[in-house]
């Protein structure tokens, strides 16, 4: 595996520990369709939260967070039905959040938007 993908795949692990240290309750992990993929599906309250993870070891093609663009935002928005059309359990809201983890000197930093779209 490539050091990005191993990166990628650290900084989603992290998001996950975030999100259940949170109370958060993750439903699925690296949910695919036809029309892409969602990082992170889960349960907050009520809430149906799709999760954007970006992770960074450098800025030198910006943060982490500039790197999710609104195109993939509402992107998500849009997976997320696509994921509810295949569930029986029901939502009050749909919430799309960013996780954006950079690493520097070998230590993590998390920022977590709730909310975004």
């Amino acid at each position: 595996m490539a050091a990005k993908d191993r990166l990628g795949r650290h900084g989603e692990q992290l998001a996950a520990d975030f999100l259940e240290a949170a109370g958060v309750r993750i439903l699925a992990r690296n949910w695919r369709c036809a029309e892409g993929e969602i990082d992170i599906v889960a349960r907050d309250g009520n809430a149906l939260v799709v999760v954007e993870v970006k992770t960074r070891s450098g800025r030198s093609h910006g943060t982490a967070f500039e790197a999710v663009t609104q195109g993939k935002l509402l992107r998500l928005r849009s997976l997320a039905g696509r994921w509810l059309a295949s569930q029986t359990e029901r939502f009050d809201s749909i919430r799309v959040d960013v996780i954006a983890l950079e690493r520097f000197a070998g230590d993590f930093s998390l920022r977590h938007e709730r909310g975004v779209v």
